[in-house]
């Protein structure tokens, strides 16, 4: 392939010291001709910027904006940048080959309406298994995927490893500054465009999602309590705390974890009954905690 795009490696960081490293390293080793990497920093006090200062030689540049929430920094990673795609890559992943960028960019190439690519995230042996449950029960690995995503097909999509255009970003108006769900708003208000998001298989992506259970179960309560925040209009995809609380409630969560034992051979499925009590009751909390501050908002209302 001739005349690649120019990428931006956007990774936004926050005291990840012990994975920074991999990430980087992941990176900058990509068979890619022109690209250069941003690290937005949220403010690290565990050594996490000083490791991304050894790789000033590599064209990774580090800009450190504390305070700021994820959509934000994910929007001053895009006005940053300088390559007409931008590769958003969280800070605890790791890409499995140098090959990926130019797997990735490949339908980019094949037709102008696409606007992103994205992988499904893996994991490695030796992940802890709160990790390893983390990828495996992902529900895009239990179902067959449309490689074409668009507005009539979406489906909710992230950006712990994903492509997009830079001015398909812009024309979408940008990452909203929220907490969380920031980058399924935008996927979804750029299919919405008209723009199209492709599948990549066989680009999984390692993804460190969680080592242990109360990290774990603390991204879902951001998640959840993002869904009870959002306007209406831009819920499609993101899921809510009601639709949460019955999937859980319906689902057998002992038989499932057996049945993943069995099929994928690995016995960090047993946290699935453990995970889904968990789910129920925070969900239940931030529901009545939210309708407990809106109560308070509105004195009158019944």
């Amino acid at each position: 392939m001739t005349d690649l795009p120019a990428i931006s490696f956007v990774v936004l960081t926050l005291n990840n010291n012990k994975t920074i490293k991999n990430c980087i390293e992941s990176i900058v080793s990509q068979n890619y001709p022109v690209f250069e990497t941003l690290v937005i920093d949220g403010g690290s006090t565990d050594g996490t910027k000083e490791i991304v200062e050894q790789y000033r030689d590599f064209n990774v540049k580090l800009y450190e904006f504390a305070g700021h929430g994820i959509g934000k920094s994910r929007q001053i990673g895009v006005e940053f940048s300088k390559g007409e795609i931008c590769a958003f890559i969280d800070s605890d992943c790791e890409l499995p080959d140098h090959l990926w960028t130019r797997k990735m960019v490949e339908p980019f190439l094949e037709s102008k309406n696409v606007a992103g690519t994205w992988a499904l995230g893996a994991y490695k042996r030796n992940y802890p298994s709160i990790a390893r449950y983390s990828i495996l029960q992902h529900p895009y690995r239990r179902k067959k995927i449309s490689k074409f995503i668009g507005d009539e097909n979406y489906l909710a999509i992230g950006t712990g490893h994903t492509l997009l255009k830079r001015n398909a970003i812009l024309d979408a108006g940008g990452f909203p500054d929220l907490k969380a769900k920031e980058d399924v708003y935008l996927t979804y208000r750029i299919v919405k465009a008209g723009y199209t998001l492709v599948h990549v298989e066989n680009c999984d992506v390692y993804h460190l999602h969680a080592t242990t259970f109360r990290v774990y179960m603390k991204k879902y309560e951001r998640d959840i309590n993002a869904g009870l925040t959002e306007k209406e209009e831009n819920d499609k995809g993101s899921g809510s705390a009601i639709s949460f609380i019955i999937s859980n409630s319906i689902i057998c969560p002992t038989g499932l974890a057996l049945y993943g034992v069995i099929k994928d051979r690995d016995l960090a499925w047993l946290w699935h009954p453990f995970v889904c009590s968990a789910k129920l009751a925070i969900a239940a909390r931030s529901f009545l905690k939210f309708e407990l501050i809106n109560s308070k908002k509105s004195p009158l209302r019944h």
